[in-house]
């Protein structure tokens, strides 16, 4: 037997004691506005999830948030990896392999399980009394999870073990193809919001009953009734043609989310994931006009997030923690006057630089590939860029802005020159660096 089983009461007393010293602090990190497109109660923050939920329980988000979804580590024992692609369409180079998280544990199950615990107790303090939480597992650690779950929310608090089944993925001689993962619905009182979502229930035969009372429907595949949704769900993962498809591991579809929004939050509601990877949730919930608080400790994650929602032109703020930040990156702005056009600015990117090429995960083979981009094609290296015509010193809003499209990205803009006070330009590399240039 699992000598796990018989560590879970010590696990869970642990993970208690680390809550109650950090609730008890007087001292929590601070975070900026790095970035604000739009007027929003929206955000991504880049940093540990466990500081950032203490900064928003200390900023008076405790009871607000009215759904929590969370796609977070499994215990999969693996590290998972961006590749970090340069070239045109037709050839494409992965110049980098770097560390979008890992999921190896030192102490294995019991530090996993303590870690989730701690940020679980966190989360239950944001949660509003009519809120809900969703926890996405697979058949490594859910069991486990589970225990703790209902020691955390109260076991009569649980409602249902979601079942998302799916095509993709590998098989085997040896077992059965494991191809389903579980979502874990908890909520936090029994006065929790929930809307039944309908689905298809095709008819035996596929003929129509002609049960008085019961209204049919007809379909290419033959008739059926409308019921209540059962909490085993058939949704296809993100193809690699997907327009979703961002590149970030362990992605998750866009209608998973979704229907698990609809079922438990309304308009105007606050969502959040605080493993928000590549900002599935986000993206959701800017269809579905929800607010969203997210956040991750990886810089990739951050940056497609970010760009995943400036593409969709969806409000949001950036936030980071004040800290010292590596000044690794950096970008060469060109600012001048248009001759020809009246009262008109040029602002172009002219390049880009790093101190320190190993600090960016590149291979010896790639290093030659890095230095010609960087002489002849740097536009491949920059990912995301904004300018601030009217900038305050602390926050970026953008007055205009470019995302990589593909393979190709707009590295100017032109501004008439009535609307510069003062201009400030923030740029994000491939492989999630940023830099801030003001004048």
């Amino acid at each position: 037997m699992s000598d796990i089983l018989f560590k879970l009461p010590g696990i869970y007393e642990s993970a208690m004691q680390r809550y109650a010293v950090i609730m008890e602090s007087k001292n929590s990190a601070e975070y900026e506005v790095i970035e604000e497109m739009g007027n929003s109660e929206s955000s991504i923050a880049f940093g540990d999830n466990i500081k950032y939920m203490k900064y928003l329980l200390d900023k008076g988000y405790g009871g607000k948030i009215d759904m929590i979804y969370i796609d977070p580590p499994f215990f999969s024992k693996s590290d998972y990896t961006v590749n970090i692609k340069v070239g045109s369409s037709k050839r494409k180079l992965i110049l980098a392999k770097n560390k979008a998280f890992t999921d190896k544990w030192e102490l294995g199950m019991a530090e996993y399980l303590e870690n989730m615990t701690l940020s679980l107790m966190m989360m239950k303090g944001l949660l509003s009394d009519t809120g809900s939480i969703f926890v996405h597992l697979d058949w490594h650690s859910s069991h486990y999870m589970k225990i703790m779950l209902d020691q955390i929310f109260g076991e009569n608090n649980f409602i249902n073990e979601i079942v998302w089944n799916y095509k993709s993925g590998g098989v085997s001689n040896r077992y059965f193809a494991r191809k389903h993962d579980v979502v874990l619905f908890y909520s936090k009182t029994k006065n929790y919001f929930f809307e039944a979502q309908k689905e298809k229930s095709y008819n035996r035969g596929l003929k129509p009953y002609h049960f008085k009372g019961v209204k049919e429907y007809k379909d290419e595949v033959g008739w059926y009734t409308l019921v209540n949704m059962k909490d085993v769900w058939q949704i296809d993962m993100v193809g690699r043609t997907s327009s979703e498809r961002t590149g970030y591991a362990t992605q998750k579809p866009e209608a998973l989310i979704e229907r698990i929004m609809r079922s438990v939050t309304s308009e105007g509601d606050i969502c959040a994931d605080f493993f928000c990877g590549s900002g599935t949730l986000g993206a959701v919930c800017a269809k579905l006009g929800r607010k969203y608080i997210m956040c991750d400790n990886s810089a990739p994650a951050v940056m497609m997030a970010h760009k995943r929602l400036s593409k969709e032109e969806a409000p949001h703020a950036v936030l980071r923690e004040k800290r010292k930040l590596s000044d690794n990156f950096t970008a060469d702005i060109s600012v001048e006057k248009i001759d020809g056009v009246i009262e008109s600015t040029g602002i172009s990117v002219e390049g880009v630089s790093y101190k320190d090429l190993a600090q960016l995960g590149i291979d010896e083979k790639n290093e030659s590939l890095m230095e010609t981009i960087l002489k002849n094609h740097y536009d491949q290296l920059i990912e995301y860029w904004c300018i601030d015509t009217d900038y305050d010193g602390k926050t970026v809003r953008p007055k205009a802005y470019s995302c990589r499209e593909k393979d190709d990205i707009d590295l100017a803009a032109v501004i008439p020159t009535k609307q510069i006070k003062r201009i400030a330009v923030r740029v994000i590399d491939v492989f999630g660096n940023e830099y801030t240039y003001a004048k």
